[in-house]
């Protein structure tokens, strides 16, 4: 006579079992996250680039850049030319000014837009000098700061240095990035502060001394520090995306379509 023996898992193998189980799925899940956070990154940035070019576009036909969105319509404020409602030109982008259906970025935030006013949102009326009006004379007053290495030091390589990415701009427009430290959410809701002491809190804070940073992307951690004086410790989060004006491709589009002088 057959007799035929069956055999059941003990608890100490299913545990083996589950633990390699979950063990596969952080290791396939951790790929597919940085995949779907590098999509995000860059389906904002090709969205931003639209933004760029729409503004470039609005200066064409309007003689201006638009005034900051400061009550969270999408519309510029004010409408008309001259200076804008806030003094420093910081607020969010006008998208339905630009005649744009972009609300906010891929994570549901809206993007933040400084303008240096009203030297660039007020019409030239045809004399050139710098009298807050847009004309070749006129000099932006946003700088966009960057960290890397300081290159006259020679040899040594640094990582945290802090320069110039570029000066006398006169727009910047910023995502606050997947941690939307800082950021405002399209329904107008303020999400979490920055981290005090890291290169996003100059993103965060309502830009009165009109710099912002512009950097590598960078996960932070345990330690971290956004100083140049220390090089022994990583940089800390920073996943913003900044893009800004150009003042020389600006003058150049606005004097080919014989806007200026």
């Amino acid at each position: 006579m057959n007799i035929k023996l069956q055999k059941a898992f003990t608890l100490i193998e299913l545990s083996v079992v589950m633990f390699i189980i979950s063990m596969l799925l952080v290791g396939l899940l951790g790929p597919v996250g940085s995949q779907i956070e590098s999509q995000q990154r860059q389906e904002t940035i090709d969205t931003m680039e639209d933004i760029m070019e729409s503004l470039y576009g609005f200066a064409v036909i309007n003689g201006r850049l638009p005034c900051p969105d400061t009550t969270g319509d999408g519309i510029s404020d004010p409408v008309a030319s001259g200076t804008c409602t806030v003094a420093n030109g910081d607020g969010w982008l006008p998208w339905q000014t630009l005649g744009l259906n972009i609300q906010g970025d891929v994570w549901g935030n809206r993007f933040k837009y400084h303008v240096t006013t009203p030297g660039f949102t007020t019409i030239d009326t045809g004399t050139c000098a710098a009298d807050g009006e847009l004309d070749l004379c006129q000099a932006g007053g946003i700088t966009i700061l960057t960290r890397g290495d300081d290159t006259s030091t020679g040899g040594v390589i640094e990582s945290k240095f802090q320069k110039n990415a570029a000066t006398l701009v006169p727009a910047v427009v910023l995502s606050h990035g997947r941690n939307t430290l800082g950021a405002t959410t399209v329904l107008g809701v303020a999400l979490t502060a920055t981290t005090a002491g890291t290169d996003e809190v100059e993103n965060d804070d309502a830009n009165t001394d009109a710099n912002f940073y512009s950097r590598t992307f960078s996960e932070g951690g345990t330690g971290c520090v956004d100083s140049a004086a220390d090089e022994t410790e990583i940089l800390c989060e920073f996943d913003d995306i900044v893009m800004w004006i150009s003042p020389n491709v600006l003058m150049n589009r606005m004097v080919k379509a014989e806007v200026l002088p």
